[in-house]
């Protein structure tokens, strides 16, 4: 009898455990490394909305909205504390968000996903407690978004698996054919396979061949709890994202928020009285709203602009996950790539997204394997 094929999976956040989860249930021995003993900063600074009505590339859409579907599919098994399918709202209120709005309700209209653009007063009927500084030019309505409870999601991915606190800072081949992970205490262990979804912390392991540009941006939510339900679907406006998270629980973030991270020019308690705020204003009638968890983590993206999944052509054996979206994609994502690893059968929907990683004079860029 041959022994079950040991893989290694680097990082315990959304991505990693949805990989690791289906694996094992696939029959591997599986080792979950992770160098955060905070877990999963990525995962719990999302918004997690599991949508696909915010993708207008043909192939990043197509993914998404399969994504979405494998959400449905196993949300039986998950229960409805950690995924929700209420629909969401984005409402333009100036002729950018507008026109955001027409591309993304022509994209998911055109492919079948679902998406309309209502009247202003639509808004007022379905979110009652919700008022705006400046009326809605248009709102888009997606009726098959929803969200998700990132730590539920991932605690139900983990269970039965025990995660190893360490850092892994190269990965090598072996003469035997299998891979070894070295840590930054020095240590080495021997594995079959590798899996590298460590989010920001990817291109810090040394592999060979050229490593995958990526862009960390910051990710900023609070978790603020209300003494009413504020919304009952995903909203976003320009101003505010906000939706349900848990009986008169809400789930607050914003672009410009995160963009004032990325150049230095705030600070978690400024950025979080700033959204609080906002939605004071925008629910006048709600009572108190105040915070009960505030996030800051790092939100990883291959600088292209699309996740990367697969084998790497510089290390047979070792795997690159790393994706935006992450909270959408990972149920996916997660038994896609395990199957590819353990039986080699490669699903097509992946193959715009293989990690063909190339020296050029000017930097790296992926190129089609």
């Amino acid at each position: 009898m041959t022994a079950p094929v040991h893989v290694t999976v680097l990082g315990a956040g959304i991505l990693g455990a949805a990989t690791a989860h289906h694996l094992a249930r696939q029959g591997a021995r599986v080792s979950v490394i992770d160098a955060d003993t905070r877990d999963a900063r990525s995962t719990t600074a999302s918004f997690a909305c599991v949508n696909g009505s915010a993708k207008t590339d043909p192939d990043l859409a197509a993914l998404n909205d399969r994504a979405v579907e494998e959400h449905r599919r196993i949300a039986h098994t998950l229960g409805p504390a950690a995924v929700r399918f209420t629909g969401q709202h984005f409402v333009a209120t100036d002729p950018d968000s507008l026109r955001i709005a027409e591309q993304r309700v022509n994209a998911a209209h055109s492919r079948g996903y679902g998406g309309e653009l209502l009247p202003a007063g639509a808004l007022r009927d379905r979110e009652p407690h919700l008022r705006l500084d400046r009326p809605p030019l248009a709102v888009a309505w997606f009726p098959a978004d929803g969200w998700a409870d990132p730590e539920a999601l991932r605690t139900h991915f983990l269970t039965g698996l025990t995660t190893h606190h360490r850092k892994a800072i190269a990965i090598s081949p072996t003469r035997s054919g299998r891979l070894q992970i070295t840590f930054a205490d020095g240590d080495r262990t021997d594995t079959d396979r590798v899996v590298n979804a460590t989010g920001a912390g990817a291109a810090d392991i040394e592999v060979p061949g050229p490593r995958p540009p990526l862009h960390v941006m910051p990710g900023f939510v609070v978790a603020a709890d209300a003494a009413r339900d504020l919304v009952t679907t995903v909203v976003r406006t320009p101003q505010l994202g906000i939706r349900p998270d848990g009986s008169r629980r809400a789930l607050l973030h914003s672009h410009d928020i995160d963009s004032l991270f990325e150049r230095d020019q705030t600070t978690v308690e400024l950025a979080a009285e700033t959204l609080l705020n906002r939605a004071r204003r925008m629910f006048p009638d709600a009572g108190h709203i105040a915070p009960r968890r505030i996030t800051r983590g790092p939100r990883p993206i291959p600088a292209d602009g699309k996740p990367a999944i697969g084998e790497s052509a510089n290390l047979p054996g070792y795997y690159e996950l790393s994706a935006h979206s992450g909270i959408t994609l990972a149920p996916l994502l997660g038994r896609l790539l395990a199957t590819e690893i353990l039986t080699e059968i490669r699903d097509p929907i992946l193959s715009p997204f293989r990690p063909g990683w190339v020296c050029l004079g000017n930097g790296v860029r992926r190129e089609a394997l």
